[in-house]
């Protein structure tokens, strides 16, 4: 009985103390609103704000020790609205097959996000244009404590704009040194890159009103527009559908990323405009109500160019280094008749090949020639010696071209195979400990380097990237070359197991390179071409939805459900799974019948 009525007490001055811990914050609102129609500007605002983040960390903290039923309740309202809009939810994976052709169709969430945008940005320049000193104003009419909260949110979003600003800009200037300097000490470099560019955006927020910038991100955002437009149906494809029982789309890589483009450069519109709205054609002023918001959303949006600047960088080296397009080869001309020297390299030129004259240097990667006097050409030798003497007569007849082009692309083959050693040696230091493997896929320009997939590592969502980058460890033909094959014997990843050697690994890509010469890259790669290669086993699977890889003996590569992928697999061969071959009948041994002479 006693234990019974301690409970009781206990439970009642849990709901007691529960009671005026609810009653303390309903105080505390009711006095931030009559002391926010005191508050005069931003930095008032702003102490106002972080008293109430104080007070919601508190009341968290006390719901998490001693549940509050208003929280619990404002948690299920929470609950309920997020299943309510879980129709905003799709699930994605990438198309590198392209056939057959999924139906085009843009997510109508992007409309629906991008008519959010500009409602909000015409409601801050109208906001601006009825409050000329600061939008403020407003909270007068509603309630200061929503104000607040909308308030710590864009001054949440301003300083991660301006983290980004700085951090990505900084990244890039210590990347473009690091390539320049080396690996010697470059801190002193680094440090003052760093001070001018703070200074350079520091002196331009303070003299400079933030209009142009507003100006550019709507030029972006007409570009964006303009780049999305034209409908191209070759190259990867984003794949995604609202729920299982839904269609899959697919949505062109190139589309994604201009319609990504665009859709920041609108919502960095939106909040500059709502930030400094007030000060985007003039200086700020001495009866502004929202200083430090136009001070901060200034400071971020002269960031906003830095960042621009770098991605459009980035674009212009993705183009550069993109693996689809085809960069014409280089002959080196030499000989001792400059007249006819010249006459070779018109021809040449006009083959679409890249010409360097003698004396200029010759690199390993290009193809030389010697203009000799007719009867001293080796254009019709068989195994000739290089560099190939050969007449102008030669060259203009064309039969020596398709030698020289074998020529050129055995010496791309070796740059790809000599790069690909280089890149699986320094990847291989960084084995996991529980097994797993590399994802190989030098040919697509959105994939930067080589990526790892441990075993153990369930969670993660896309492989870390190990060792050098595909543009530093091959050169550009190179890896045109592999885009070229692997796109012929459509293979659009490769998978290698740990413990599988270079020597194995090549062995395999040989088999590759054998069937798309043989072949003129008419014929696809398939498992019975790779029987005979020793110590691996070469699976090759097409994921694709509702069809993942599946196997009791090798390990299964984590891909996404919704993704369509040709990759060809390299395991250590564990045997066991070979078709046995009954060995034919000997009829040597057989006996036979002989003939009785009586």
């Amino acid at each position: 009985m006693k234990l019974l009525t301690s409970v009781v007490r206990r439970n009642g001055r849990v709901r007691a103390s529960g009671r005026v811990f609810t009653l303390a914050f309903v105080a505390f609102v009711i006095g931030l609103e009559v002391i926010g129609r005191y508050a005069t500007t931003d930095v008032h605002d702003g102490v106002a704000a972080f008293a109430l983040l104080a007070v919601v960390v508190a009341v968290a903290m006390r719901h998490r020790r001693e549940p509050l039923p208003w929280v619990t309740r404002l948690g299920a309202l929470a609950k309920r609205v997020r299943g309510a809009v879980a129709w905003l939810r799709y699930d994605h994976g990438i198309d590198l097959r392209g056939t057959p052709p999924f139906p085009r169709r843009i997510p109508p969430v992007v409309f629906l996000v991008a008519l959010a945008l500009c409602a909000w940005a015409g409601t801050a320049a109208g906001l601006w244009a009825a409050f000329p000193e600061g939008w403020r104003a407003a909270s007068y009419y509603f309630s200061y404590t929503l104000y607040l909260m909308f308030l710590l949110a864009l001054w949440g979003t301003l300083l991660v704009i301006t983290f980004v600003g700085v951090w990505v800009p900084v990244t890039e200037i210590n990347k473009s040194l690091k390539n320049a300097v080396g690996d010697s000490d470059r801190r002193g470099l680094e440090l003052g890159a760093v001070v001018l560019y703070a200074v350079a955006v520091s002196v331009l927020a303070w003299t400079v009103p933030p209009a142009s910038v507003l100006i550019l991100c709507a030029g972006v955002v007409l570009i964006a527009w303009v780049a999305y437009l034209p409908r191209g149906t070759d190259g990867p494809a984003l794949l995604w559908r609202s729920s299982v029982e839904k269609p899959v789309y697919a949505v062109p890589l190139r589309r994604v990323l201009t319609l990504v483009m665009g859709m920041i450069a609108l919502a960095g519109l939106t909040v500059l405009v709502t930030a400094c709205g007030g000060r985007l054609w003039a200086e700020p002023r001495a009866t502004d109500t929202m200083p430090l918001t136009g001070m901060v959303g200034t400071v971020a949006a002269w960031l906003v160019p830095g960042l621009l600047l770098v991605v459009v960088v980035k674009v212009h080296r993705a183009h550069r280094d993109d693996p689809a397009r085809r960069t014409p080869p280089t002959l080196h001309v030499s000989g001792a008749d400059p007249v006819a020297v010249r006459a070779a390299a018109r021809v040449a030129r006009r083959w679409g090949w890249e010409v360097r004259r003698a004396p200029a240097a010759r690199d390993t990667w290009h193809v030389a020639i010697e203009i000799v006097q007719q009867e001293q050409s080796d254009a019709t030798e068989f195994d000739p010696r290089w560099p190939l003497k050969v007449g102008v007569a030669d060259l203009e007849a064309g039969a020596v071209k398709g030698r020289l082009d074998r020529r050129d692309e055995i010496k791309t083959r070796r740059q790809l195979f000599r790069g690909l050693q280089k890149l699986f040696k320094k990847g291989a230091a960084f084995k996991g400990p529980a097994g797993g493997g590399f994802w190989l896929a030098p040919h697509w320009w959105f994939v930067e380097g080589m990526g790892r997939e441990d075993a153990d590592a369930a969670g993660e969502d896309a492989p870390p990237l190990v060792g050098p980058a595909y543009s530093r460890a091959l050169t550009p033909r190179a890896r045109q070359h592999a885009h070229a094959v692997l796109r012929a014997t459509q293979v659009d990843m490769i998978f290698i197991e740990d413990g599988v050697t270079y020597r194995n690994l090549e062995r395999a890509l040989r088999v590759l390179t054998e069937l798309y010469d043989v072949h003129g890259g008419m014929r696809r790669a398939e498992e019975l071409h790779f029987r005979g290669v020793p110590k691996v086993k070469v699976m090759i699977h097409e994921y694709e939805p509702g069809n993942p890889f599946r196997s009791d003996l090798y390990p299964e590569p984590k891909f996404d459900d919704l993704s369509r992928v040709r990759v060809m697999h390299i395991f250590r061969d564990r045997g066991g799974e070979e078709e046995l071959i009954e060995p034919p009948f000997d009829f040597s041994s057989s006996p036979a019948p002989v003939a009785v002479l009586s």
